[in-house]
């Protein structure tokens, strides 16, 4: 009976993985140590002004491994915004899907929020957003899923932080899904 548990579950595990393609981010886990303002692999920006976020490495919180990304608002701002592109022209017309662990601290009603950007070339040509995290959450996996329009040469990938408060991040994962894979896994047609 233990084999045939075992055999089961290795055969779901090849399924759910016939039907994505993992995408390569870079330090896509923030285990790479910040060097100064610099975040291995990620860029930060903020709406205007004065300095107001403090971004950091967090070694007491983390989703897995040993570390994670914590950004705070430290002045009344705008936004405050961490990034990374992924420049691909064979994304055009597939299935995205992004998937990362957040968690918020004291966060306002704006929210901590997960992004997709879909750019042909510089120019944003599509954007989805998670719903806005707020208040004072635990670490939970949020997913976010679109179509890529055709047009598409890179996405970009973002958390932005909207109002006062803390938003940490860790394990992000980005991925093409093939939903004909995905429906037949569901018994549909």
């Amino acid at each position: 009976m233990m084999l045939k548990l075992a055999i089961l579950a290795t055969g779901l595990v090849c399924a759910v993985q016939v039907g994505a393609t993992e995408i390569p981010l870079k330090n896509a886990d923030f285990e790479q140590a910040i060097k100064g303002p610099r975040i291995p692999g990620w860029s930060r920006t903020q709406h205007a002004g004065v300095g107001a976020y403090e971004v950091s490495s967090d070694t007491a919180s983390f989703s897995q491994g040993k570390q994670s990304l914590r950004m705070r608002r430290t002045t009344e701002q705008v936004y405050g915004l961490i990034m990374q592109r992924v420049e691909s022209d064979s994304l055009a017309g597939k299935q995205v899907e992004l998937v990362a662990s957040l968690k918020t601290a004291k966060v306002g009603k704006k929210g901590w929020v997960m992004l997709l950007n879909f750019k042909n070339h510089n120019n944003v040509i599509d954007q989805v957003r998670a719903a806005p995290l707020v208040g004072n959450t635990k670490w939970k996996d949020v997913t976010i899923r679109k179509l890529a329009p055709p047009n598409t040469t890179a996405i970009e990938v973002g958390f932005m932080l909207l109002d006062g408060g803390t938003g940490w991040i860790d394990n992000v994962r980005l991925r093409t899904v093939d939903e004909a894979a995905k429906d037949a896994k569901a018994g549909k047609k």
